[in-house]
């Protein structure tokens, strides 16, 4: 059995966004697998990292238990079944990619923007209508 050491990544296993992937450069790329940990045991202690050991916000948003995500961030027996690997790498490509980084940074602006308009428009508490 081969085994690659932990900061090899083979080039089959080079994670690809499926939204951003075209519009990379290789730069960004070699930047986003970088970034990426290797193994889901590192991915899931990322993963943990990111949301402060929150393991129940966690396990809501991989759709598992918060004993299933702390067991895989521990290396457990058991590996993680495809449908949690699928969410796995969905949720630490979010958060590694540069796409995905411009768009959540582009969002959370326009939220910024509605969120001050509605405070603009929002009538000060004390005060009639009018006067």
């Amino acid at each position: 059995m081969k085994t690659n050491p932990p900061d090899v990544v083979r080039k089959n296993k080079v994670p690809r966004c499926e939204r951003h992937h075209a519009g990379l450069t290789l730069e960004q790329r070699a930047e986003t697998a970088a970034r990426f940990p290797a193994g889901r045991q590192a991915q899931m202690a990322f993963l943990l990292a990111r949301y402060d050991n929150n393991a129940p916000l966690l396990a809501v948003f991989l759709g598992t238990s918060a004993r299933a995500v702390r067991r895989h961030a521990r290396g457990g027996v058991l590996p993680p079944g495809p449908r949690l690997r699928r969410a796995l790498r969905r949720r630490v490509l979010d958060l590694v990619c540069p796409g995905c980084l411009a768009d959540r940074a582009v969002e959370e602006a326009r939220e910024a923007e509605r969120d001050a308009r509605r405070a603009a428009r929002r009538p000060v508490r004390g005060r009639a209508p009018g006067h």
